[in-house]
């Protein structure tokens, strides 16, 4: 018997005979003449070495050898048809891990319904989230330690860096109580201590521009808070006024009466970013959270 010549797919079709019972029915199941497979079957006993079949007047009766084969053969046929569909559903699987830079604000009420979302689906998935400044984030996500973040401003210094806005926010001017009315001049803003972000992101000045058509060098600025969370909770306590995103007003303490002010009917808008490494493969983890923020938003 030489085992190097033995066909695989001369087995297949003597498991087929079998399974029909004569070559007449198992002709009709593999659209070829049952002269055909008669050949088949003597080169395939020929390889072999020994008979498959007794030849009963019309009838295939099994040999002991061949009955073994048709068995072990539907065993391993059952056992690789298993591992086929085990390797393409890993291949298919998403998994691994996705590192996402953000601000807590945009974490806290936009970011977590979206993680809640994703991870329902792709319970396989890790995602590990980094908070820092939006000039740190960018620098993370340059030098590939991050896959992607959300910032506040796009990333104009860097040709790797691709941002994209995803959504925009209405930035409002909010005063401690009796602090300033609702319609106050430009010398009555410039006369009150104010509430910043960083020295290189001043919201105020956007909106001194928009309102009051005004481009003051010097604003007085008192603290600078990094957040727009600590920027509102310290205007929540008196000590200046802050431009922050309107839906925090909806978070505010109701025993303070904050003075939203709106000195003409034009609004402040103001986008959040996505940013992204240009020309990155990215993974299928990375591919399914891209989506999800794109049926989010």
């Amino acid at each position: 018997m030489n085992l190097n010549n033995v066909d695989f797919n001369k087995l297949a079709v003597f498991t087929k005979i079998v399974e029909a019972g004569n070559y007449r029915l198992a002709a009709e199941a593999l659209n070829v003449t049952p002269s055909a497979l008669s050949q088949t079957i003597s080169t395939l006993e020929s390889s072999l070495g020994f008979p498959l079949f007794h030849r009963v007047g019309r009838r295939l009766v099994l040999t002991t050898a061949g009955d073994k084969i048709q068995q072990e053969f539907n065993a391993y046929h059952r056992d690789f048809i298993e591992k086929l569909f085990r390797i393409a559903n890993r291949e298919n699987q998403v998994t691994g891990l996705i590192r996402i830079g953000a601000y807590l604000e945009f974490a806290k009420l936009r970011l977590a319904p979206v993680l809640m979302s994703f991870q329902k689906k792709y319970p396989d998935v890790q995602v590990k989230l980094v908070f820092d400044t939006p000039s740190r984030l960018h620098r993370l996500l340059e030098t590939n330690k991050l896959d992607l973040c959300f910032s506040i401003y796009p990333e104009h210094d860097s040709r790797s860096i691709l941002s994209r806005p995803i959504y925009n926010q209405e930035l409002v001017l909010v005063a401690p109580p009796k602090m300033l009315k609702e319609k106050p001049s430009f010398s009555e803003i410039m006369a009150v201590p104010m509430v910043e972000y960083y020295f290189n992101h001043q919201p105020i000045r956007r909106w001194l521009s928009l309102h009051y058509n005004k481009k003051p060098k010097q604003l007085p600025i008192r603290t600078f808070a990094a957040t727009a969370e600590m920027v509102f909770a310290l205007i929540q306590q008196g000590l200046g006024i802050g431009v922050v995103p309107e839906y925090l007003l909806h978070s505010q303490n109701k025993n303070v009466a904050l003075t939203v002010c709106r000195p003409t009917g034009k609004k402040l808008n103001d986008h959040i970013w996505i940013l992204r490494l240009k020309n990155r493969s990215e993974s299928k983890a990375l591919r399914a959270f891209s989506d999800e923020i794109e049926n989010f938003f």
